[in-house]
């Protein structure tokens, strides 16, 4: 659990008040107030001043502020390369016709039956390289409302979003975006390196692109100067 998400805890059970109904109060779903709890959503700054102010908490130190007093977390452990052990060679055995069928229906309707339910969804670093897969689960042919070959897990390679609670070695599903959600954590192509930052939308067609390690940093760009790839929809913490 998050230092934000134990505030809104704990500020929810003294005022008395159930996920459901702090949920219907900030206009969001319960599901939100749930994550946002156990640590495993982002939650934007204005977000979490709009919803310790609903539980009564006289001026909500700033999430961004307080993270200078969170602790160092350690960096996710890079994943150790492994190669596939190939068996030795055993002599050819001839299967018939119908062996042969019913092998490869077989295998067919097992791909298909797994396929349906999870999905190895690849881990990627700053320079677009897999470094390990994460098995997630595919629900009504989608994972996360997108499909299922369009989404990754991007590997923090620093603590440039530490101010947002994310940290080096964490890992951010994305799903594709052409466009910025404002105030979301998107990734982003460049100088030839994927990067995720804390984007917000401007007037005039351009963009906030900002990161926040022990100093926050503001980079204020045209709108097609910014190439998206993707937007975070979910947090797997570092190990």
């Amino acid at each position: 659990m998050s230092r934000l998400g134990d505030s809104i805890k704990k500020a929810r059970l003294a005022a008395n008040m159930t996920e459901k109904q702090l949920a219907k109060k900030c206009g969001v779903a319960e599901s939100f107030i749930k994550e946002a709890e156990s640590g495993r959503r982002i939650v934007s700054d204005d977000q979490a001043q709009r919803i310790l102010k609903v539980l009564g908490v006289k001026n909500p130190v700033s999430t961004e502020l307080e993270v200078a007093n969170e602790g160092e977390v350690k960096l996710r452990a890079k994943p150790r390369p492994y190669i596939i052990p190939v068996p030795e060679k055993e002599p050819e055995k001839k299967q018939t016709e119908e062996e042969v069928r019913a092998t490869g229906e077989a295998n067919d309707a097992w791909l298909d039956a797994l396929g349906g339910v999870v999905k190895r969804v690849p881990v990627i670093g700053e320079d677009n390289v897999v470094i390990d897969h994460i098995l997630m689960p595919v629900i009504g042919g989608k994972i996360e409302g997108a499909h299922p070959e369009k989404v990754l897990f991007y590997r923090c390679p620093d603590d440039s979003l530490r101010g947002f609670r994310v940290y080096a070695g964490d890992l951010l599903l994305m799903v594709p975006a052409k466009t910025v959600v404002s105030d979301s954590i998107m990734l982003l192509q460049k100088d030839g390196k994927r990067i995720a930052r804390k984007v917000t939308k401007l007037d005039g067609g351009r963009l906030n692109v900002q990161s926040f390690d022990v100093d926050f940093v503001s980079e204020i760009l045209p709108n097609q100067d910014v190439y998206v790839l993707g937007l975070c929809v979910k947090l797997i913490r570092s190990m």
